[in-house]
């Protein structure tokens, strides 16, 4: 008995020694796998690519094929370093191994998925250059050229591909060391938490490269031609937004509630936000810019003498030149480089996260009536699994990248507009600098004169500017105010009939989908009295570019301004006595007027432009004098009246004619 169990300790104490022998032998393989690893990685990027860079050839992409190597082998020599550090045989062995993956576990997420993700444009450009005699030949000659390597390597993807290789390793390096400890050791757990974040961090690198696979397939959807795009419309893509059209009729109409998600609401709310500030910003900095340079060119030229002795006219002049020939260039240049420029290019950031959160919405609505099918079937196919996959993945990429995309955002955002600080800040200095190198040409008398004679010059102005307003005043007693927003409602009034455009009588927040939001003046057309359910509390409109619902009660038939003094409104023609004559003209002979006892009468003119579209329309100008020879058209609707105008016949829109008074003494009518 006593030998039986003399011979297991023996067993036993062999079968423990063969496990640590095997522990110590994965250890020994994870550092001299990885310190090898390093020496060719170093290689690759000092030889191979320090001979590509020398040879400097334009059509060779080294940043595509290289991308982030220098990170990947910075986080590999500390890993080595540490690795190295940690002695053989040492007691806590294993808990120092398993500290340093746990040190650079996000160090080496953040290198290795960048340098993974960049390795199917490594192989794309590899299959380029083969067909490249002169660059292949180079990069073949690379391969061997201050090499101390015995390995002969036959591409450059021999050694591109190691990073990739490599980072799926780990975890299986450390599983082997983990299956030849006890479990009773104590250095087990910790060991065993570094294979599982090893793990972890290569579930996230697939995750990442599956989020900018789906990126950059529908990024790159957005600059297909329209030949491409014919191309791939098919019975597929068809039924794919008939279906996502009816998911939209659903929701719109009630039948289905709508799935919120407030997080990723809020996050595409201030991504929209910021990109209509910086358009803004762009676009006001552009004009601005137009306006310094057209300021720039300005130079004034007139004679002071007359209001100054020639020694400060001559002092004057000096200072405009040198601000027009120095300071304002300098702060042009300054704009255009350091605010406008950026802006440009920040700017151009929003063109893809613009293209994904519209796919976003598409592929919700795939989502969701997949989801809808897995509840009544109990599953789908393999094709609408794939989809669902694809919208997670979509929307996971955009809950983890607008936040940090709206960061950096509003971070460059935030410089700028320092920088618009800056600038400005800059200009009055050199300005002030500017006057102050020509104060001293000034003596104390002529600072004195100067004074007076600006006094005396802005007192004579104040007298013509009043004449002027008196003078206006008397010539313009019937101003008429032309309409605000006056662009917008031309657009509008090219598109619809003018009895279908509206007022908005106070300013509108859109709240909910579909919504409009709109400024107290603005113009609109009606497009139907009712929303999608019927209610005729909200009304469908166009506001000259964008179409939505609004509040009814907040619209208003457009009607002309009324005459200044709230005397009465200038009424359109066709709304009086006038609206029933066949063959009348408004255009009253001077005869009638000087022989009238309290002559009142009317001339009618045109209120606002109209572009004839045929032969058989007119045009019109503001203010032009119209004669109304028929006040309907051939139907005999009043919408239409057929006039002359400068010779010209022809039919021409009843509410673009006003009716104004002609009083006695005045023999014309000015705008």
């Amino acid at each position: 008995m006593e030998d039986s169990h003399f011979y297991e300790e023996v067993d036993k104490f062999a079968s423990f020694s063969k496990m640590e022998q095997k522990q110590m032998k994965a250890i020994e393989e994870l550092v001299t796998t990885e310190k090898h690893y390093l020496t060719l990685l170093q290689f690759c990027a000092t030889g191979i690519r320090n001979h590509l860079q020398s040879k400097q050839m334009p059509d060779l992409d080294l940043e595509g094929l290289f991308g982030n190597i220098d990170d990947v082998i910075l986080v590999s020599s500390n890993l080595l370093k540490h690795l190295e550090e940690v002695a053989p045989g040492e007691s806590n062995q294993l808990l120092l191994i398993s500290n340093v993956f746990l040190t650079y576990k996000q160090e080496l997420e953040d290198a290795y998925k960048v340098y993974c993700v960049n390795y199917d444009n490594v192989l794309l450009l590899e299959s380029i250059y083969k067909k490249n005699e002169n660059i292949w030949k180079e990069i073949m000659e690379s391969l061997t050229a201050g090499s101390k390597s015995k390995t002969v390597a036959t591409a450059l993807t021999f050694y591109l591909v190691m990073p990739v290789q490599r980072i799926l390793k780990y975890p299986l390096l450390l599983e082997t060391i983990l299956k030849n400890t006890p479990q009773s050791d104590e250095d087990y757990a910790a060991l065993e938490k570094a294979v599982r974040v090893m793990q972890e961090v290569n579930i996230n690198i697939n995750e990442y490269k599956g989020q900018r696979e789906v990126a950059n397939k529908y990024i790159r959807a957005e600059n297909l031609s329209i030949k491409d795009s014919i191309c791939r419309i098919n019975t597929h893509s068809i039924a794919k937004k008939a279906s996502r059209l009816s998911q939209v009729i659903k929701y719109e109409t009630g039948i289905l509630p709508k799935t919120k998600d407030k997080d990723y609401d809020d996050l595409v709310t201030l991504f929209n936000i910021i990109e209509k500030d910086i358009s803004t910003l762009k676009k006001n900095v552009g004009n601005y810019i137009i306006n310094v340079e057209s300021f720039q060119h300005l130079i004034p030229c007139q004679d002071f003498t007359d209001l100054v002795d020639e020694h400060v006219a001559a002092c004057y002049q000096g200072f405009i030149e040198k601000l027009h020939q120095q300071v304002i260039p300098e702060f042009k240049r300054r704009l255009e480089f350091i605010i406008y420029e950026p802006l440009c290019a920040l700017s151009s950031l929003f063109s893809g996260p613009q293209q994904l959160v519209r796919k976003h919405k598409d592929k919700m609505l795939d989502y969701e009536k997949i989801q809808e099918k897995i509840k009544q079937e109990g599953d789908a196919s393999y094709d609408e699994k794939a989809a669902e996959k694809t919208y997670e993945t979509l929307h996971s990429l955009l809950l983890t990248g607008l936040p940090e995309f709206n960061r950096i955002v509003l971070h460059q955002q935030a410089q700028i507009l320092q920088a618009v600080i800056h600038v400005h800040h800059d200009l009055a200095n050199n300005i002030l600098e500017l006057i102050s190198q020509h104060l001293h040409e000034f003596s104390s008398s002529h600072k004195v004169n100067f004074w007076q004679q600006t006094e005396e010059t802005l007192q004579k102005s104040n007298v013509k500017r009043e004449e002027f307003f008196q003078k206006f005043e008397s010539i313009t007693e019937q101003m008429i105010e032309q309409p605000f927003n006056q662009e917008k409602l031309e657009i509008l009034l090219k598109k619809y009939n003018p009895s279908k455009i509206y007022q908005v009588t106070g300013n509108i927040s859109g709240s909910k989908d579909l919504d409009l939001t709109l400024q107290k003046g603005d113009f609109v057309a009606i497009l139907q009295s009712a929303d999608t359910k019927g209610k005729t509390n909200r009304w469908l409109v166009d506001s000259g570019g964008q179409r939505g619902f609004v509040p009814a009660g907040k619209l208003s038939l457009y009607q002309p301004e009324k005459e200044p003094g709230g005397k009465k409104e200038l009424s359109l023609v066709g709304v009086g006595d006038e609206t029933n004559s066949r063959r009348k003209s408004c255009h009253l002979p001077e005869s009638a007027l000087s022989l009238h006892p309290n002559p009142m009468w009317y001339k009618v003119i045109a209120a606002y432009h109209f572009a004839a579209r045929g032969p058989h329309e007119a045009n019109l100008q503001p203010g032009e004098i119209v004669t109304i020879l028929e006040a309907h058209d051939k139907r005999g609707s009043t919408e239409w009246y057929l006039v002359e105008v400068n010779g010209q016949k022809g039919y021409v829109p009843s509410n673009y004619l006003m009716k104004v008074p002609v009083t006695e003494g005045r023999n014309s009518f000015a705008l």
